[in-house]
C-alpha cells in the first residue's frame, strides 16, 4: 500500500511539472480579462511613486475589502521581483497546480484509496473560466477544496480550532471570490449538519436531541458568515438579471463545459469523462449493495437501533448532498445579474463534478483503480495537447498585435478602438466560440513606463482595486484595430501612423512646437500662480486653476484641479480636501521686504492636496527653474517637487504662515517639454509661481 501511494505521489508531480511546462514555453498568456489584471496589478504596485503622474493622474485606488483583491495583491507583490508578464506565468500556474493538489489534500484526509480521483484536477486545471482570465475565481477553486480538507480533518467541528480554521479560510476565499466564498458558506453548513445527524445514525449512544443542540451550536458559529453572505447578496442581486434556459444549462453540463475554452474538440473529452464518473458512480453504489449483503449475510448489523443504515449510508454520502445542491443552484441561479455579476451558472458548474469526488468507493480489484487511473492521465494529456495546440497559435499573433509595445514612450495614455476588439488570432484553424483571448490584449502595451490605458474596463466598476478619476485626458497613442481602419478620419488631424501590424495600426498624436512668441526677445519667463481676483505683475504669465495645458504652451495638465471649491485666503483646492481655513494671515509686506522685486509674485498661491502637474512647451536647452513659496493661510505646508523625472528636492516643509522659501535647479530639455510635479505626503502643498531662465540653446528638433 504504501510502495503504490508513493508511486502515486510520484505521477502526482509529474503531472503537475508537465501541466504548468506550457505556461512557461509561450511569451504571453492567452487569457480574455488577464491583461486587464496584469495591468491593474502594475498600476497598484507603481501607484504610490508620484513620477507616475500619468497614472496617478487617470486611477485612483478602491481600498474596500471587497471579494477580488488576491490576484492584485500576489501579482502585484511578486512584481517588485519579476517583470509583469512573468508574474502573470506564475499565478496562472498556481491556477493550474493547485487545482489538483486540493483535491488531493481534501481527499488523503478522508480516505487514503480514495486519492487516485485527484487526477480529475488535472482535466479540470486548464478549464474554461481561467482561459476567460477570471483569475481570482479559478483561484478560489482550489482555496475551496483546501478549506474543505482543512476542516475535515478538525474531528471537533465546535472547537475553537475548527472556529479559527473555517473563519480564516472563509476570510481567505471572501477576498478572492465571492461566489467561491457563498458556495463554501453553504457546502460547510450542509456538511456540518449531515455529520451531526449521521453520529446519531453511527452510534446508539448518542442521543439526537443532544445532536440538535450541537447542530444549532454549529449553526450559530457560521452566523457572521451568513450575514456577510446575505449584506452582499442584497446588495447585487438588485435590478434582476438573465437566465440560461433549461437547454442550454443540459447542453453544459452534459458536454462538461467548465473544460471547453477554445474549441469543441474539448467537448468530447467532457463526454469521456462524464462517462467515467457515471461508471465511478455505479460502482460506488454497487460496492454499497455489497456491503449491505454481506452485513446481512454475517447478522452483524452495528447499529440495531436502525437496522444497519450505516451500511448504506457513509459519511462521504455528505459530499453527495453537496454536489446534489450545487446542481441545484446551477439549475436555478442565473447565468447573469445586473448589478454586475456575471457567469454564476458556469460558475456554480466547476464545482458540482468536483465536489462529487469524495463521494466515490470502489474497493474492488487495484487493476480497476489502475484502468480508472489510466484513463484520466490518458484524457488529462489530450486535454492539454489541444491547449498547447492553442497556445502556440495564439502566441505566434500575440507577439504580431503587440509589436509595437517599444514604440509608447514613458508618461503617456493609451487608447484603443473599439474599446473591446472582439477579434481572434488568425493562425488558429478554428473558431474561437467561446473566449476572445484579444479582448483586452491592450492590456500588455501599458505595463511598463506609466502608460494608462483608458479601455480597461476593470476601473469602471466598483469590485476591483482600482477606478477612474479622470477618464478625459487626451491619448497620446491610439490602437485602432483592423475593423475600425475606415472610422479614423478625426485621428488623421491631430494623429499619425507608427506602426501597422495585420492586427492594428498604432497611432501617434502630433506634438506642437513651442510657442516661438513666449521667447521673442526674452531669455526669462516668469509664472504666477494665483486665484482670478489676484493681482500680478504685468510681466508674469499668470497662472488660474483652470488654466488648462495647451499643446506648445502651458498649463496644468493635471485636470483634478478643476474641482470648485471656494476657500479662505483665495487659494484653491484639489479634489478630497474639503476643510475651509478661516484663518487670517500676517499681511505679505510684514514678512518680505517692501522692495521685494518679488512681491506680487509672493502675494498669492495655488494650493493643493493632491498631486499638481504642470507642463511647459520649451526649446531644447539647459534651463534654471527658481520656484517661490509663501505658506500664508494654508500653512504648514509639505513640498515636493519632481521635474521631468527627477527630483528636485524634497520635504521642504512650512510651518508657519509667515515662512517663505525659494528653490532652485537646472534642468536639460530633450523632448521640448518640462513636466513638473508638485506634490506632498502630509497636508498641502503650495505653490506661488516660478521663473524659468535660459542658460543655453539645444539641439532643435
Amino acid at each position: 500500500m504504501e510502495r503504490r501511494l508513493s508511486i502515486q505521489h510520484i505521477v502526482v508531480i509529474v503531472l503537475l511539472v508537465i501541466h504548468i511546462l506550457p505556461v512557461w514555453l509561450f511569451k504571453y498568456t492567452c487569457t480574455q480579462d488577464g491583461p486587464a489584471h496584469v495591468h491593474n496589478a502594475h498600476i497598484l504596485k507603481v501607484y504610490h511613486n508620484h513620477e507616475n503622474y500619468v497614472l496617478r493622474e487617470v486611477h485612483e485606488r478602491n481600498p474596500t475589502l471587497f471579494p477580488n483583491w488576491t490576484s492584485h495583491v500576489v501579482m502585484a507583490g511578486l512584481m517588485y521581483i519579476f517583470p509583469p508578464l512573468v508574474c502573470e506565468k506564475i499565478f496562472f500556474s498556481l491556477c493550474v497546480g493547485l487545482l489538483p493538489l486540493s483535491l488531493l489534500y481534501l481527499l488523503n484526509g478522508i480516505q487514503k484509496s480514495k486519492t487516485l480521483f485527484c487526477f480529475v484536477g488535472f482535466i479540470f486545471a486548464y478549464n474554461y473560466l481561467l482561459h476567460m482570465g477570471f483569475y481570482n475565481f479559478a483561484l478560489s477553486v482550489s482555496l475551496f477544496f483546501f478549506a474543505l480538507g482543512c476542516w475535515w480533518r478538525c474531528e471537533d467541528k465546535l472547537s475553537p480550532r475548527a472556529f479559527v480554521t473555517v473563519y480564516v479560510w472563509l476570510t481567505v476565499v471572501y477576498l478572492t471570490h465571492f461566489q467561491s466564498y457563498a458556495l463554501l458558506t453553504v457546502s460547510l453548513t450542509f456538511l456540518g449538519v449531515f455529520l451531526y445527524a449521521y453520529e446519531v445514525l453511527e452510534s446508539p449512544r448518542v442521543r439526537l436531541a443532544a445532536q440538535l443542540k450541537s447542530i444549532l451550536l454549529f449553526l450559530g458559529s457560521m452566523l457572521p458568515a451568513y450575514i456577510i453572505l446575505l449584506t452582499y447578496y442584497l446588495v447585487k442581486q438588485e435590478g434582476g438579471g438573465f437566465h440560461r434556459n433549461f437547454e442550454g444549462l443540459m447542453k453544459y453540463f452534459l458536454s462538461v463545459g467548465s473544460i471547453v475554452s477554445f474549441r469543441d474538440d474539448h467537448v468530447l473529452i467532457g463526454n469521456l469523462l462524464l462517462t467515467g464518473l457515471a461508471i465511478a458512480f455505479l460502482l460506488t453504489v454497487i460496492d454499497r449493495i455489497r456491503r449491505v449483503y454481506a452485513l446481512r449475510a454475517s447478522s452483524k448489523l452495528e447499529n440495531q437501533d436502525y437496522g444497519g443504515v450505516t451500511a448504506i449510508v457513509a459519511r462521504t454520502d455528505a459530499f453527495l448532498l453537496v454536489a446534489l445542491i450545487l446542481m441545484f443552484l446551477y439549475f436555478k441561479s442565473p447565468w447573469s445579474l445586473r448589478s454586475g455579476g456575471m457567469w454564476i451558472s458556469d460558475r456554480i458548474h466547476i464545482y458540482i463534478l468536483l465536489a462529487l469526488l469524495p463521494f466515490f468507493t470502489f474497493n474492488l480489484h487495484r487493476f480497476i483503480d489502475y484502468a480508472f487511473s489510466g484513463v484520466l492521465i490518458v484524457s488529462a494529456f489530450w486535454h492539454l495537447g489541444y491547449h498547447v495546440q492553442t497556445y502556440y497559435s495564439m502566441d505566434k499573433d500575440a507577439k504580431e498585435a503587440l509589436s509595437s509595445a517599444e514604440m509608447i514612450e514613458p508618461h503617456t495614455v493609451l487608447a484603443s478602438r473599439p474599446s473591446s476588439w472582439g477579434g481572434t488570432p488568425d493562425s488558429a484553424k478554428w473558431d474561437f466560440k467561446y473566449i476572445l483571448p484579444f479582448e483586452h490584449i491592450e492590456g500588455y502595451l501599458a505595463l511598463e513606463n506609466d502608460v494608462a490605458y483608458l479601455q480597461n474596463y476593470e476601473p469602471n466598476t466598483d469590485h476591483f482595486p482600482l477606478r477612474y478619476k479622470n477618464k478625459k485626458v487626451a491619448p497620446d497613442y491610439v490602437l485602432v484595430w483592423r475593423t475600425e481602419y475606415d472610422n479614423v478620419e478625426d485621428l488623421t488631424q491631430d494623429y499619425e501612423v507608427i506602426h501597422s501590424t495585420n492586427f492594428n495600426r498604432l497611432y501617434r498624436r502630433k506634438m506642437a512646437s513651442p510657442d516661438a512668441q513666449l521667447w521673442a526677445d526674452t531669455t526669462t519667463l516668469t509664472f504666477d500662480m494665483q486665484p482670478h481676483d489676484g493681482e500680478a505683475t504685468a510681466n508674469h504669465i499668470i497662472i488660474h486653476k483652470d488654466t488648462d495645458y495647451t499643446d506648445g504652451r502651458f498649463g496644468w495638465w493635471s485636470k483634478s484641479i478643476q474641482d470648485e471649491f471656494k476657500t479662505g485666503g483665495g487659494g484653491f483646492e484639489l479634489k478630497y480636501w474639503h476643510t475651509e481655513d478661516t484663518k487670517s494671515a500676517q499681511d505679505i509686506r510684514d514678512v518680505l521686504a517692501v522692495d521685494e522685486p518679488n512681491l506680487l509674485l509672493y502675494q498669492d498661491s495655488l494650493w493643493g492636496e493632491e498631486d499638481g502637474v504642470f507642463r511647459i512647451a520649451l526649446p531644447n536647452g539647459t534651463y534654471e527653474i527658481t520656484c517661490y513659496f509663501y505658506a500664508g493661510i494654508v500653512a504648514p505646508v509639505d513640498i515636493n517637487l519632481i521635474a521631468n523625472g527627477e527630483k528636485q528636492f524634497q520635504k521642504l516643509r512650512l510651518a508657519s504662515p509667515d515662512e517663505s522659501a525659494e528653490r532652485r535647479y537646472i534642468v536639460t530639455i530633450t523632448d521640448e517639454r518640462l513636466t513638473q510635479v508638485i506634490y506632498t505626503r502630509k497636508k498641502r502643498w503650495v505653490w506661488n509661481g516660478f521663473t524659468v531662465k535660459r542658460l543655453s540653446k539645444g539641439e532643435e528638433k
